[in-house]
């Protein structure tokens, strides 16, 4: 991604407005993310994967989303896409133990995490800069579950969450789920980070460090 990105720069003149930041070692995706979020100087932040698997021309719906509810006073934002309207479709084309997983993750979300948000994993997601300041710097979690956390911290913060359907295709690429034995291993995973959040959160283990 690195690369890509360097080429990129390269062909526009010096990169442009287009900033690089490269870390020495693999701090997974959820430390990858809070330190670009750290290091981003916009009032709004947007994540988006570098697959392009979500049409970036839907970030219109989080950005209006985001500046109704700023007209309303509200500071702390955050706007999400969704491909839950996507999943009965999803399972008809994908394995078997796929959707298992996907079935898996969003039972557990709902029982540990949240109960209100339909799709926390898709990484299309839009804050203003003082959401974004709040829940990073108190996010714990640093690999690919740290999207829940972040949803555990705005909705126990207070902080108005908008979700909105998105077109998103799968692209051919690094995926979580490779073989049969992943969907073990990663259900696994996923099991603990989802306890981890609740429980630390529950018994002060952690807190929630907020910005004034």
């Amino acid at each position: 991604t690195a690369g890509v990105a360097k080429r990129y720069m390269k062909k526009k003149s010096g990169g442009g407005r287009v900033r690089l930041l490269q870390l020495e070692q693999n701090v997974g995706k959820g430390g990858a993310v809070k330190r670009g979020v750290a290091a981003s100087l916009g009032h709004l932040v947007l994540m988006a994967d570098a697959d392009a698997a979500t049409e970036i021309e839907d970030l219109v719906l989080l950005h209006d989303s985001v500046k109704a509810l700023q007209a309303q006073g509200e500071k702390r934002v955050v706007a999400i896409g969704s491909r839950a309207h996507l999943r009965d479709s999803s399972v008809q084309v994908r394995a078997w133990y796929r959707t298992v997983l996907m079935y898996g993750f969003h039972f557990a979300v709902r029982i540990l995490c949240s109960s209100t948000v339909r799709d926390t994993q898709c990484g299309f997601k839009l804050f203003t800069r003082p959401a974004a300041d709040v829940l990073f710097s108190a996010l714990h979690l640093e690999r690919w579950a740290f999207d829940v956390e972040l949803i555990y911290l705005a909705e126990a913060l207070g902080i108005p969450i908008t979700e909105h359907d998105v077109r998103w295709e799968e692209v051919d690429g690094s995926k979580l789920i490779v073989t049969k034995w992943d969907v073990v291993t990663t259900s696994l995973y996923m099991a603990r980070d989802m306890l981890c959040v609740r429980l630390s959160y529950m018994f002060g283990v952690w807190n929630y460090d907020v910005k004034t």
